[in-house]
């Protein structure tokens, strides 16, 4: 009881960090945090007109994304408005949820362990001092919710109990509407319990396919396409990096120091003997990492879901000695190494300096952008295209704060890392746009090469009246930053 009640004080007082990084962060949402925040805000505003209204808007949400994360702030709003920042404080309890749920997936993978709550504790307190999960825990992106889905679901399947067929269920419809890849990571310990499983697997598809497919059945052959190109395509050569995943997870998602204390307990009790049932399912659930690495796509975030399997393994192999000496050193070396990178992650690096998502909070609100999308909303347009991609500004977060007011506008770019200027020119005709935003001061250092490739040949369009339009007004953005925006509608 002691080390659960140090475990739940020690998890409490990281939430508690960042729960302040929360609030004093300023920084605005970029580009999939913002996405999410667009569908959220107008899932909100459709509930308010009523239920047609809001199935008619969750049906054809995303297309290429599974909604449930844009769902769960509503409730928040119906307290405090529909603010961007309030988003956040789901993904800050999803982080919790799953710091309990790997407490609970030791207890169950290793029930008979002597020091079973020791371990369940050890691996909790870890799961809260990885980079990768509480850097994401700060920002509205599926992965924190997806984790504790995953986390939820490994300790149900570990132990499955008498009626587990609904709870199973409800597991797989939710973490399909959290992201399609949700099975992916619960491979592998469904595998290794599938004679215990068995028995509850129609009742568990009974409930999962109707209630994933409530938006699957819209939009399947879009998701499954985007995976695809997500994982192995177009878009993962756009997030390749040219870097090895292993030494992105191991210095980036962990850290170096809490990898190499992790690499050390573990060569120190390997050994102590031949791996358990306990370690063997949670070798399984991070197993997802090596299909990751033999991934084209580096995105580092997608890892987070596994790592909780890390921690327990690493909990596991720190109470595996005999001696208590022994215990008691290598449970500190991994909270000590876990720690120190927390508290500089958390409160002294700037983002520039930081592990991937991590970083002290940012006193900069950005550029204007309600000035933009007021400039834009006054003069009646109804669909604007941004010719530039930067985090402060692109056709996202215009999109996000439009649609917190309530506003019948939407912000499209020229197309995902759009290359021909022929394809941005008939991506406006398709899109139907009325404005175009142009936006010049921003130095091109700041501006990410492979997502702004179309814009200087849009901006010459303009130029030589190739594309009619008319300017309407020139909003500053910031100190030097200032955006044109144009009416197109002469060209119709």
């Amino acid at each position: 009881m002691k080390t659960g009640r140090a475990a739940a004080s020690f998890v409490a007082a990281t939430l508690a960090a960042g729960a302040w990084h929360i609030l004093v962060n300023a920084a605005p949402p970029a580009w999939d945090d913002a996405w999410y925040l667009e569908v959220s805000f107008r899932l909100y505003h459709a509930l308010a007109r009523g239920p047609f209204a809001f199935a008619a808007e969750y049906a054809s949400a995303f297309r290429i994304k599974a909604p449930l994360l844009s769902l769960l702030p509503l409730p928040l709003y119906a307290v405090t408005g529909p603010v961007e920042r309030v988003a956040v404080w789901v993904s800050l309890a999803a982080q919790g949820t799953t710091c309990a749920a790997v407490f609970a997936a030791a207890r169950s993978l290793w029930p008979k362990h002597p020091r079973r709550e020791a371990i369940a504790a050890l691996a909790a307190a870890l799961t809260a001092i990885i980079p990768l999960l509480y850097g994401l825990s700060r920002v509205f992106l599926v992965e924190p919710l997806l984790t504790a889905l995953v986390a939820a679901a490994v300790w149900r399947v570990a132990s499955p109990r008498r009626q587990e067929g609904p709870i199973l269920g409800a597991m797989l419809g939710l973490g399909l509407l959290a992201k399609i890849l949700f099975p992916l990571y619960l491979a592998g310990p469904v595998w290794l319990r599938r004679k215990e499983l068995r028995p509850h697997l129609k009742l568990a598809l009974f409930i999962a396919v109707p209630l994933a497919g409530t938006w699957y059945a819209f939009h399947l052959p879009y998701i499954l396409g985007f995976a695809w190109s997500a994982g192995f395509g177009k878009i993962a050569a756009d997030y390749s990096n040219g870097g090895s995943f292993v030494a992105t997870l191991l210095g980036g998602a962990l850290s170096w120091p809490l990898s190499f204390s992790m690499l050390a307990v573990a060569a120190g009790a390997s050994r102590r003997g031949r791996l358990d049932d306990g370690s063997r399912l949670a070798l399984a659930w991070a197993a997802p990492l090596a299909v990751l690495a033999l991934g084209v796509n580096r995105e580092i975030r997608f890892a987070a879901p596994a790592l909780p399997a890390l921690a327990l393994l690493a909990a596991r192999a720190a109470l595996s000695f005999d001696s208590r000496a022994a215990r008691a050193a290598a449970a500190a070396a991994l909270l000590a190494a876990g720690s120190f990178v927390f508290v500089r992650q958390t409160f002294m690096l700037s983002a520039s300096e930081a592990l991937p998502w991590c970083g002290a909070p940012s006193g900069d609100a950005g550029w204007n952008r309600a000035a933009l999308v007021a400039a834009v909303a006054d003069g009646g347009g109804t669909v604007a295209a941004v010719a530039v991609e930067h985090p402060r500004l692109n056709a996202n977060n215009l999109s996000a704060l439009a649609a917190s007011r309530g506003l019948d506008l939407r912000f499209v770019n020229l197309g995902y890392a759009q290359t021909s200027v022929e394809a941005a020119l008939i991506r406006l005709k398709d899109k139907d746009a009325d404005r175009l935003l142009i936006v010049s001061g921003i130095p091109d250092a700041e501006l990410p090469a492979f997502l702004n490739r179309a814009n200087a040949g849009i901006a010459a369009a303009l130029a030589s009246s190739r594309l009619p339009s008319r300017a309407l007004t020139r909003v500053p953005l910031a100190p030097g930053v200032e955006a044109a925006v144009y009416d197109l509608r002469r060209r119709k």
